[in-house]
């Protein structure tokens, strides 16, 4: 499906994450700074909604993890919303550029840091793949009103 970024979009102290639906398929591709994304701002990215415990529990615990989730899933809503996206790896791609846009400027997120892709909280999008259902994949049934 998508590539991995090209090794000019790499900096020390970054990984990257696939963010995948298991039902429709839709993924993104997040990479995140570890030196900004700590676990305390991790902490209070989670707890800034309501069911932190329960995000948090479904990792283990694993603050960091818990927010790279809930940021694929702030990410391909948003692209949803959008009528879907598709692009591949690299970080400076425009759409890439304006869904990590989106992103930080989202409730929660912390902002932008101006000269920086990664924002406040540490996360920038570099792929994804996330496309509307089309016409032929639709069904139609009549419903009796019985």
């Amino acid at each position: 499906m998508m590539t991995d970024a090209p090794s000019h979009c790499t900096v020390e102290n970054i990984k990257k994450f696939k963010v995948k639906d298991t039902w429709k398929d839709f993924e993104v591709i997040l990479e995140v700074r570890l030196d900004r994304l700590t676990i305390e701002r991790a902490n209070m990215i989670n707890d800034f909604w309501t069911g932190a415990e329960d995000r948090l529990s479904e990792e283990d615990g694993d603050a960091i993890r818990t927010v790279v989730r809930l940021a694929g899933l702030e990410v391909i809503c948003e692209m949803l919303e959008d009528r879907g996206g598709h692009f591949t790896a690299t970080c400076h791609s425009y759409p890439a550029k304006a869904a990590t846009k989106k992103l930080h400027c989202n409730e929660g997120w912390g902002g932008e840091i101006e000269g920086d892709d990664f924002g406040w909280c540490g996360i920038r999008v570099v792929a994804a793949d996330v496309q509307l259902p089309g016409f032929e994949e639709l069904a139609l049934a009549e419903v009796s009103n019985a």
